[in-house]
């Protein structure tokens, strides 16, 4: 739930609506975090006044805000599928945080439908690549994953997160070897990251069993 919140109010600025709505956007999803309700009841009022995708856009950030992760995420798919005014960038930035709110809703299958919508607007972005392996590590399918890792890899400066996924995937799929490489690879650039660690120790365990 605040993930997905935190995320959208730092990237108010790389949304384009117009110049008064993308203020009016950005003080509407900055209000979720004093009074969800309220930004909630201010935000249905403004799409009511016309506001179109950006109103939408807080509606949905208000809903996710109150604990409704997948009402939220599957507004913010709709909107961003119909704002056909907005920006590829803004219509993906929409469709991630959808995936997100879904991932957070435990509805995998609508995480992904959402992430593999965002790359038909931005199709190299490491982001949505990245929740897309969430996506598929969480149905169990390693392959389709490690793809996705593999893929954010090539596209992104290397962050560490994407490192752990890789090599979670490679995990599932018995590649022990693959895995130790990746995760080894994560510890060096987040040494005290504890998600790192564990997985380190999952796969010398299963490497030294398997």
């Amino acid at each position: 739930m605040a993930p997905v919140l935190i995320v959208s109010v730092l990237l108010a600025t790389a949304l384009t609506p117009a110049p008064n709505d993308q203020d009016r956007l950005q003080a509407c999803l900055g209000a979720i975090q004093d009074d969800a309700e309220e930004a909630y009841e201010d935000a249905l009022t403004w799409r009511h006044q016309g506001g179109g995708w950006p109103a939408e856009h807080c509606v949905s950030h208000a809903l996710i805000a109150l604990g409704q992760d997948a009402p939220g995420a599957l507004r913010l798919r709709e909107a961003a599928i119909d704002a056909d005014m907005a920006s590829d960038l803004s219509r993906a930035i929409m469709l991630s945080q959808s995936g997100d709110a879904f991932l957070a809703a435990e509805e995998y299958d609508q995480a992904l439908i959402s992430f593999t919508a965002g790359l038909d607007f931005a199709p190299d972005d490491a982001g949505l690549l990245s929740g897309l392996a969430r996506t598929h590590l969480a149905l169990e399918d390693f392959a389709a994953a490690e793809d996705a890792a593999s893929r954010a890899l090539s596209r992104s400066d290397a962050s560490p997160s994407l490192w752990r996924l890789r090599a979670e995937a490679r995990l599932g799929l018995q590649a022990y070897d693959e895995a130790l490489s990746d995760i080894e690879t994560a510890r060096a650039l987040a040494p005290d990251d504890i998600d790192i660690l564990v997985l380190r120790g999952r796969i010398i365990d299963a490497r030294r069993t398997g």
